[in-house]
């Protein structure tokens, strides 16, 4: 599953690092065509093929931290199957205690990954192709849990 902070996600992770001003909310959408993540890719690239599925619609990512939004950052060993990091310990955090879910209410579409856009300023800060496209018709739900790790 490629995974990528573009270049332009990179900077404007730094503007909300460094800048002092206030963080914007985060956009999280999924996209419907087999895009592998690129350096250079801007929002356009996955806006322009963003899923259309009947009961689709962005996700706000809120910039805070609260139980209900991005859990505490804590220090754990790193996730996946194998593990992404060889580091024991990384920054760890979770987007809420339930997944963000998508319901297909009619016409399905096929949902090739995510991508996370600022929601003011529409930069692109990171996008990742499932390792397997979903699916979906009538029916259906799609379920994913944003967590940042760094290390």
């Amino acid at each position: 599953m490629p995974f990528l902070v573009p270049r332009e996600g990179d900077v404007q992770l730094l503007v909300d690092l460094l800048g002092g001003g206030p963080l914007e909310d985060w956009s999280l959408g999924l996209y419907n065509t087999a895009i592998t993540p690129t350096e250079t890719d801007t929002a356009a690239t996955y806006t322009a093929h963003e899923a259309a599925f009947a009961g689709y619609g962005r996700k706000t990512l809120s910039r805070t931290v609260s139980p209900a939004t991005w859990n505490t950052p804590v220090s754990q060993a790193p996730s996946g199957s194998p593990a992404w990091s060889g580091r024991t310990q990384v920054g760890h955090a979770q987007y809420g205690s339930a997944p963000q879910s998508w319901t297909c209410s009619g016409a399905g579409d096929s949902v090739f990954g995510y991508f996370i856009v600022g929601a003011t300023s529409g930069k692109l800060i990171c996008a990742e192709l499932f390792a397997t496209p979903r699916t979906l018709a009538n029916g259906d739900s799609l379920s994913m849990t944003p967590v940042f790790e760094a290390a």
